[in-house]
């Protein structure tokens, strides 16, 4: 059984708009990732210098150890991974959530026999909201991004 034209273009659309929504999702997560790892950073120091700055007894052995505490939390790597982990887990899966439409419009043309109602349904659909948003974007009342 031969493959057909529109099979193919049919297909080719759905991975492509598919393709397009997981890499929108992995540049929003990497930037999310980044942030949320600077954050994590700064909170550690912070914390770690504040445990320096008071005690509850006046004792050179506990104040070593709070020094060393606070210059291996400083130096440490751990908050940093994990608050690009969390920021990535965070930043793509909102970004998944804002483009659930055309994720799941793209899924459903892939997933769906080709020429089927439902595979016409969601590329009509896909369509309608590329339309959507192209329109949107020439718009005077279209929101822009801020980027810092």
């Amino acid at each position: 059984m031969a493959i057909g034209f529109k099979t193919i273009i049919t297909k080719t659309i759905g991975a492509g708009s598919l393709g397009l929504g997981i890499y929108d999702a992995h540049c929003r997560a990497k930037r999310e990732s980044i942030r949320y790892g600077k954050v994590a950073m700064a909170d550690s120091a912070m914390d770690a210098w504040m445990n320096t700055t008071r005690l509850e007894v006046e004792s050179d052995i506990e104040a070593g150890m709070r020094k060393g505490a606070q210059e291996w939390m400083m130096d440490s790597p751990i908050p940093k991974a994990f608050g690009n982990l969390k920021g990535y887990v965070t930043g793509f899966f909102s970004s998944v959530a804002d483009n659930v439409i055309p994720i799941t419009l793209s899924a459903g043309v892939l997933m769906s026999k080709a020429g089927g109602l439902f595979s016409k349904l969601s590329l009509g659909g896909l369509g309608g909201y590329a339309i959507y948003k192209t329109v949107r974007a020439f718009l005077p009342t279209a929101r822009s991004r801020q980027t810092p």
